[in-house]
């Protein structure tokens, strides 16, 4: 597992690496480097190499190296940037646009998701969640801090940030003086993205391929109509009236509709590399989350969308629940 650092933790030239397992390089640096790590969608990453790679060498010769991004290829990759706050923030700046202008969501927005220590998540969180909501009123964000570890029995956090690009860099200043006065407790295991597997990505703060930034900007408030339907079984309604943050119109309202499902069939319908659930996402045009797994080992789903658009994300996961029985029927019998 790769051993990198954060802030607050210093090293000297002679231990500072690039921290990213299949692209390791020991850096003739000065000492007291720091190493800021994000995780990013495949698709950010891509946009910060540019055609040919132009986009990641100029900034790597801009910056004398450093500037560092996984090569896996897999949904996520991990950023690393190098040096202290005030240079790690100006590469920072420069990166987000490229990130920006990918996501697509509107100009100047940008969604970023910084690695923190398990150990220092509750210093940013704060006592009840006082310091993550200081965050959001005073810099005008959307903070949220993963409950879950990245996969592989790693020590690292996602903090996301998403909001306007100046405030995000500021918001993250904050976030790193904290930091530097909260050390870190126990062992560094940092996150490897081959260690990736599609599963329980909205848990810990992962993307799944061919990532939706329009999607993971849904807001709610107490309003909103929930329905309770199930994927086979019967099951108890859990009630409640939530009107999704959308603007007024003359036209039909999005809705959420929840299924049940037993926990056992959550991995066929996400599927490899959350692939299947992708696709469903994007042919039905739905916001879809799971659930945590019940004390009864169901598992619920949100549908989020036109009602026109949440029927066919039920069909085209019913079909997929029929499709996967159906091969391990005739896998049985043969």
């Amino acid at each position: 597992m790769d051993q990198g650092m954060y802030p607050g933790n210093k090293r000297s030239n002679e231990d500072l690496s690039s921290g990213v397992n299949d692209n390791k390089r020991t850096r003739n640096l000065s000492s007291s480097r720091i190493e800021y790590r994000f995780l990013i969608a495949a698709s950010d990453a891509n946009a910060i190499f540019g055609r040919n790679g132009e986009n990641f060498q100029s900034l790597r010769n801009k910056y004398h190296n450093l500037i560092d991004v996984s090569q896996l290829q897999t949904p996520e990759r991990v950023l690393i940037l190098f040096g202290d706050e005030e240079k790690a923030m100006t590469i920072l700046a420069d990166v987000l646009p490229m990130m920006a202008q990918n996501q697509g969501v509107r100009p100047g927005f940008v969604e970023l998701r910084a690695m923190i220590h398990s150990s220092q998540a509750g210093a940013v969180i704060g006592k009840s969640g006082d310091r993550i909501k200081e965050f959001r009123q005073k810099y005008n964000l959307d903070t949220k801090v993963f409950p879950n570890p990245t996969p592989g029995d790693t020590t690292e956090r996602i903090l996301s940030l998403r909001g306007e690009l100046p405030n995000i860099v500021e918001c993250l200043k904050e976030v790193y003086a904290i930091l530097d006065q909260t050390p870190i407790r126990g062992q560094i295991r940092n996150y490897d993205p081959s260690f990736y597997n599609g599963v329980d990505v909205e848990r810990y703060g992962g993307f799944i391929e061919n990532h939706d930034f329009q999607a993971t900007r849904t807001r709610f408030n107490p309003n909103h109509q929930q329905n309770q339907q199930q994927i086979g079984g019967n099951y108890n309604n859990r009630g409640g009236n939530n009107h999704m943050n959308y603007p007024q119109n003359n036209g039909p309202m999005p809705t959420t509709t929840q299924v049940t499902i037993p926990h056992s069939l959550s991995a066929c319908l996400i599927g490899p590399r959350g692939t299947r659930i992708a696709q469903i996402r994007q042919q039905s045009g739905c916001v879809i989350k799971f659930d945590d797994p019940l004390p009864s080992n169901d598992r619920i789903i949100s549908i989020i969308g036109m009602p026109n658009n949440i029927t066919q994300a039920q069909y085209l996961m019913q079909a997929t629940v029929k499709q996967s029985q159906l091969w391990t029927n005739s896998t049985v019998a043969s």
